[in-house]
């Protein structure tokens, strides 16, 4: 019964029905340093200054924050070493993370209330719109913009903060 379970996992996942509990995003904080803590509310780890635009590699929401996986410094495409945490795991508040839509030929989207294209429609924009991820779901991420919260597909957002994707 092991070995039947596992093939279906392993199918999925080729397939891509596993969902993937991560996104990339960049620091969008308006402080002079931010803060990257060892656990939810927890302690500072480390500080990153505002010195240059940061690429992050998310994990495991949880209550707003996320578990950060890597941060690299975009311009230089150089990784920062992840330091100073007394539980080995790295995180930072969705509030200070973003991201942007990919509507750059003014496309008619929207936000829904569910992460699914049947979901109700919570907000319909026009414009590329900064967003703060806040969950995942699958192919699915919860943001926040302004006053609007709902859910997109993965594949309407951009974590390029340089340059727009493809």
């Amino acid at each position: 019964m092991k070995k039947i379970s596992l093939l279906i996992v392993m199918i999925a996942a080729a397939m891509g029905v596993v969902a993937q509990n991560s996104v990339s995003a960049w620091i969008s904080d308006s402080d002079s340093f931010t803060n990257i803590r060892c656990a939810p509310h927890g302690a500072v780890a480390m500080a990153l200054p505002d010195t240059c635009t940061y690429m992050v590699g998310l994990t495991n929401p949880r209550d707003g924050w996320w578990q950060v996986e890597w941060i690299e410094a975009a311009e230089e495409a150089v990784e920062i070493e992840l330091a100073g945490s007394t539980t080995g795991k790295y995180w930072i508040h969705h509030s200070v993370v973003g991201t942007s839509t990919r509507n750059y030929g003014n496309q008619r989207w929207c936000l829904r209330a569910t992460p699914s294209k049947n979901g109700k429609p919570v907000y319909w924009f026009t414009e590329e719109l900064v967003v703060n991820p806040i969950e995942v779901k699958g192919d699915w991420v919860k943001v926040k913009s302004g006053k609007h919260t709902g859910w997109i597909e993965d594949v309407g957002l951009c974590s390029n903060p340089l340059t727009t994707c493809p």
